[in-house]
């Protein structure tokens, strides 16, 4: 466990008998959230109208769950994070540093002199999506710069294609799309509900029933990296997220719906996160996109030529549509 971890310079493990527990980095992996949006709902239209000229990510909280082998030792490490509040935490299996400052202790337990400690920490310091008016010497070391462009062509063995984002399929990403997207971006969006009355000497309500609209919906997109190696996770990583954290809407495309979905970055939370011991990484995660103005519709054909003609009837108002 020496040398996976230093603290401020000094190797975590020799200093104070700690190391983090296994599956324990994928709270730190994870992209925060933007900072709150404005968003405005129009009564007569679907969804929302949201500003995302200039998106930024917020701060994150986080817990990382550490393996101590003296629990004695814990006041020595709550000693050094006491002193001051931010600290360098150098994860050599990551291949990156963070600027984290202590929040809480949430969970501490020992047998005789092992133990484990939760300990939740604060990241101030988020990547960024450099645009024209971004003040590159104002920011931190600590704030990676989002500009990893996707590959040329999707990797050798990848077996994937069909969801495409702004026009790059995800294959170009490294990044596979698991069961259950499909069903998720075809679940309806929630009724935006219309005035209602409710009177207490009247049974029921009077609704105002003579249109429906519907909000603005959360899509799960379930995501899989598998990289050679850390520095080609990392690769992947932000190549996806710097094509997701770009100001304006994104587009979202589905073989399966033969359609494309405005959309925008609303969070991201990593369910698996393993380093093997052939440095492999397994990575999956859930990235939340909000689709600001879904609308249910049905899937319709129209007869046309072998030339691409669509066929019109007399009067030459009407197409000979087909229900599929």
């Amino acid at each position: 466990m020496v040398g996976k971890l230093f603290i401020d310079g000094l190797d975590a493990f020799s200093e104070y008998g700690i190391f983090v527990e296994q599956y324990g980095y994928k709270a730190l992996v994870q992209m925060p959230s933007f900072k709150k949006l404005s968003s405005t709902e129009w009564p007569e239209y679907d969804g929302e109208e949201v500003d995302l000229s200039a998106p930024l990510l917020d701060s994150k909280t986080f817990s990382i769950p550490f393996c101590i082998t003296d629990i004695l030792s814990a006041s020595d490490l709550f000693e050094v994070l006491s002193d001051g509040s931010y600290h360098i935490f150098d994860f050599a299996e990551l291949g990156k540093s963070y600027k984290l400052r202590l929040l809480t202790n949430p969970a501490l337990s020992a047998k005789i002199q092992l133990g484990k400690i939760t300990l939740n920490f604060a990241d101030d310091f988020p990547p960024v999506y450099p645009t024209d008016e971004t003040d590159i010497e104002s920011l931190n070391e600590y704030n990676t710069l989002l500009n990893q462009a996707p590959y040329a062509t999707a990797p050798a063995g990848f077996k994937q294609n069909g969801y495409e984002m702004d026009d790059v399929d995800f294959s170009h990403f490294g990044v596979y799309v698991l069961d259950g997207t499909d069903r998720n971006i075809q679940k309806a969006p929630n009724v935006r509900e219309n005035l209602k009355v409710d009177v207490t000497n009247r049974p029921g309500v009077s609704y105002d029933g003579e249109s429906v609209f519907y909000k603005a919906k959360d899509v799960a997109i379930k995501l899989f990296i598998y990289a050679d190696n850390i520095a080609q996770f990392w690769e992947r990583w932000y190549a996806l997220f710097t094509a997701l954290l770009k100001p304006e809407l994104r587009k979202l495309y589905n073989d399966n719906s033969l359609e494309k979905y405005n959309c925008y970055y609303k969070s991201n939370a990593v369910t698996r996160f393993d380093i093997r011991r052939n440095g492999r990484v397994w990575c999956e995660f859930t990235v939340t996109l909000t689709f600001p103005d879904s609308r249910p519709d049905g899937n319709y054909c129209v007869l046309a030529t072998e030339d691409k003609e669509v066929v019109i009837t007399e009067p030459e108002e009407g197409l000979i549509v087909f229900r599929i």
